[in-house]
């Protein structure tokens, strides 16, 4: 049997290699992915959570510098919105003696024109 070389490795050694080199990556990966849950929490440790106010689904989160941890704020998703504005809809047309709200509609228009 031929001595070793100072340059070549042995099976055992490449393999031990290869292994420690895959579950190097594999600790990197979990890591990177663990950093990234991080920010996403820190990120919403400063945001405001909209939630649909029908149906109770989160919509987005919203960046707030006043944001307090856990705070909520509501609006509609599209999926309710068509639901309500099929119910406001012309079916229920207004009282005809309503002149409160064509005087308001006028003196907005009035004030947008200036």
């Amino acid at each position: 049997m031929a001595p070793a070389t100072p340059y070549t490795v042995s099976r055992a050694a490449s393999h031990r290699s290869r292994v420690l080199i895959r579950d190097s990556r594999a600790l990197i990966a979990s890591a990177k992915a663990l950093i990234a849950q991080s920010r996403q929490s820190i990120a919403r440790q400063s945001s405001v959570r909209i939630v649909c106010a029908w149906c109770q689904q989160t919509m987005r989160w919203q960046r707030s510098a006043e944001a307090v941890r856990g705070q909520i704020s509501h609006s509609i998703c599209f999926a309710c919105f068509v639901g309500v504005f099929r119910e406001l809809g012309p079916v229920h047309p207004l009282p005809q003696g309503s002149t409160q709200v064509d005087e308001g509609h006028a003196r907005a228009q009035q004030s947008c024109q200036r």
